[in-house]
């Protein structure tokens, strides 16, 4: 199988190189054209792998939960400790989508995108702490990390709330072509939830799929991209939401995970490891945030947000005022 779709990712390169030359028409276009191609096969087979095994797919997903035009998207850095009760009660009043490992926060979101990781140890915890407090949030899993990790989804608690999605993934080391992947986006009457990229990071998901459901007003919490701690491990404790036995408990399998696939190579988080994302063919978060941006939010209605000047998206996105 793998064989077949590395020929049909050969054949599909050829026409890309010319049905999209203002793409792969330049040598860094080019790089990784057969990268691209043979992703955008795979994409499809796992498509209709989850089909075959009766998973919705999030490309038919209705949103049910949106009650405002702002949503903050929980993700797991430190300065989410930083958050104040009277913030957290704004927060709670608007949506939140929920990121990864953030599950173990206090705070209930709407939505939540997860990528399960090869640890059964994780794998039990994530369902043991999401069986009662999550059975009204809508969930989806990216499902080749699904697939990867060998997650039994089918055993999980809420089986009607669960959805599949299957990112683009986009790979290119030049920012210059990133934005040609994007742009050649913006080219379609409107983007729909078979389009989320994923670029190196489960975040580049959750935002597109925040822009897609319509929210005006996209808050990044805890999406520091600095180096910084996890809000479970942060020598900054909440004064909202003190640290948890659950907090002791992540923190150890995160551990245990890291160590078992030494991710932090460079003692700095992967997605802003340039050498390791370059290795990975993409680019780090920070530079593909400041280029997303540009492209789907400059001269619109729609503004994305960093959620604290600690974050390095802070350098070129505005800072969400809780006080306004």
């Amino acid at each position: 199988m793998t064989y077949l779709l590395n020929i049909l990712g050969l054949f599909y390169g050829f026409f890309l190189r010319f049905s999209k030359r203002n793409i792969f028409g330049s040598s860094k276009g080019k790089a990784y054209l057969n990268y691209f191609a043979e992703a955008e096969v795979k994409n499809v087979f796992f498509k209709l792998h989850a089909r075959f095994r009766g998973y919705k797919l999030i490309d038919n997903y209705k949103d049910s939960k949106k009650k405002s035009d702002t949503i903050f998207i929980l993700g797991s850095g430190e300065s989410i400790n930083d958050l104040t009760s009277a913030q957290w009660d704004l927060i709670k009043s608007k949506n939140i989508l929920g990121l990864n490992y953030s599950f173990v926060h206090d705070v209930i979101p709407d939505y939540h995108l997860m990528e399960m990781i090869p640890l059964k140890e994780m794998q039990d915890f994530f369902c043991e702490v999401t069986q009662k407090k999550y059975q009204d949030v809508d969930m989806f899993f990216q499902y080749k990390h699904v697939l990867k990790s060998d997650f039994n989804l089918k055993q999980y608690s809420h089986q009607q709330n669960i959805l599949v999605h299957v990112p683009h993934l986009y790979p290119t080391i030049y920012p210059e072509v990133l934005e040609l992947y994007f742009r050649n986006l913006l080219k379609k009457r409107k983007l729909e939830l078979s389009d989320l990229v994923h670029h190196n990071s489960h975040i580049g998901c959750a935002v597109m799929f925040a822009q897609i459901l319509g929210y005006k007003h996209i808050v990044m919490l805890g999406i520091d991209l600095n180096g910084g701690d996890y809000f479970t491990s942060s020598k900054l404790v909440s004064t909202a939401y003190p640290s948890n036995e659950n907090y002791n408990k992540i923190n150890a399998l995160r551990t245990k995970h890291f160590e078992s696939t030494q991710e932090y190579m460079n003692s700095i988080h992967p997605t802003i490891d340039e050498k390791l994302m370059k290795e990975r063919g993409g680019l780090s978060m920070d530079e593909y945030f400041e280029i997303y941006s540009k492209v789907f939010f400059d001269n619109t209605n729609v503004t994305l947000y960093s959620g604290s000047n600690r974050s390095k998206l802070s350098e070129f996105l505005p800072v969400f005022k809780f006080e306004e």
